[in-house]
């Protein structure tokens, strides 16, 4: 079902990149002269924008710093919406558009984005076709990078020409997940309940939460799937968790009236339950609907405290509000990375830096790296090996950083 609908979404971008979802033809020629575009992709409308436009100014900053150049090669931004004006979330239409967009423009170097893992999942086979580097912030569907509880035929399916293009710099799903685990220990929950809301890009998480879970010694009670896009009322889900002796629920999905309603509805049934969510649900959104549950309302997040980042973070900030006039947080330091880490490649790679393969080949071979988000290396996965994942927690009608845990590689999947 999730295959046939990516193909649909692809094939909505009339690209001759792509032959239906199964062909592709060559990709565009790499030498594409002394002036270079990164193109990003964002939700610059709807409740993703505050996000995309901390991102973007990240972006902008990362190439002021480096003087509009990598090398000598004069870089250009160029960014692109890929959310709907009226829903307010993102598009697959508009994403298909942008990612053709920058496929089909000879001086594409690179392409930043998206930040949502459906719209990556989309515009990912059509940039990976044109043999362009592809950035995410965010994204952290396990699918995009590993088989480990994905879809069919991932992530092998979004690599339409068999190489790796794809870097994510936020850790993952399978870090959230023992981001997750780790959570439960320290709040002594020895039963958990997990749920999802059926997006099949929230479902692996919470598989994958259930899984780390067992391995932790944590009983679930149950793996269920609530389907909180078209339905108003939860009572008979309610009931069976607030009857379950579950101490804990670990809810993947995103925020929404749905999902308000299911919290509020499951908070009032039983009011000493934890609540815990994923990444994937809107900050803002679950401390205004869920204000009152202060104390027991959690969620990870890739996002630390500021104070958390290497020193040279607090000047990127700093230099976020002082040209862009609006708070900071820590979602500009993945922008400014996601830019600094294309220009780093561009560099790299000398006089072929308007070269399309060797800039991915750089990307990849970055080890040991000293970034605004701390040290990291590039795996051949795509993933970085940044590994420390925040926690929040609901108080007094804002959800606050709570702490931070570092989750070794030994102990994922």
């Amino acid at each position: 079902m999730r295959a046939g609908w990516l193909c649909l979404a692809a094939a909505a971008a009339l690209t001759p990149l792509v032959s239906g979802c199964g062909g592709v033809s060559a990709p565009a020629a790499a030498g594409v002269g002394d002036e270079l575009t990164v193109y990003t992709s964002l939700p610059l409308h709807g409740s993703g924008a505050p996000v995309a436009r901390q991102v973007l100014g990240g972006e902008k900053v990362a190439l002021a710093d480096a003087g509009g150049r990598a090398g000598r090669f004069r870089i250009n931004i160029f960014a692109l919406d890929d959310s709907s004006p009226k829903s307010g979330q993102w598009d697959p239409g508009a994403t298909a558009s942008n990612a053709t967009t920058a496929a089909q423009e000879n001086t594409t170097i690179a392409y930043i984005g998206d930040l949502d893992s459906g719209a990556t999942a989309v515009s990912l086979p059509l940039i990976n076709a044109a043999g362009i580097l592809q950035v995410s912030p965010v994204s952290p569907y396990v699918g995009l990078t590993s088989s480990t509880d994905a879809g069919e035929d991932e992530p092998d399916r979004f690599y339409m020409t068999g190489t790796r293009n794809f870097v994510r710099l936020a850790p993952g799903d399978l870090v959230e997940a023992a981001a997750q685990v780790r959570l439960l220990r320290l709040l002594h929950v020895r039963r958990v309940y997990v749920a999802n809301d059926l997006d099949p890009f929230n479902v692996p998480l919470a598989e994958l939460v259930a899984g780390a879970a067992h391995r932790a010694g944590i009983e679930v009670i149950a793996d269920d799937g609530v389907d909180t896009t078209t339905a108003t009322t939860f009572t008979g889900e309610v009931e069976k968790i607030a009857s379950s002796g579950a101490q804990a629920l670990f809810y993947s999905g995103a925020a929404g009236p749905g999902a308000t309603a299911f919290l509020q509805e499951l908070h009032s049934a039983d009011p000493s339950l934890l609540i815990s969510g994923s990444s994937t649900m809107d900050g803002a959104t679950l401390a205004s609907e869920l204000g009152a549950q202060g104390g027991t309302v959690y969620r990870t997040t890739p996002t630390l405290a500021p104070a958390m980042y290497p020193p040279a973070a607090a000047r990127v900030l700093q230099e976020f509000e002082r040209r862009f006039r609006e708070p900071s947080s820590p979602y500009v330091l993945y922008g400014y990375e996601a830019m600094s880490a294309v220009l780093a490649a561009v560099r790299a790679a000398g006089p072929r830096g308007n070269n399309r393969d060797a800039v991915i080949r750089h990307l990849f071979a970055l080890r040991d790296r000293e970034s605004v988000l701390g040290r990291y290396s590039v795996q051949p996965n795509g993933e970085t090996t940044l590994s420390r994942y925040g926690i929040q927690r609901l108080e007094h009608g804002r959800l606050r950083f709570w702490r931070a845990v570092d989750i070794p590689p030994s102990q994922l999947p």
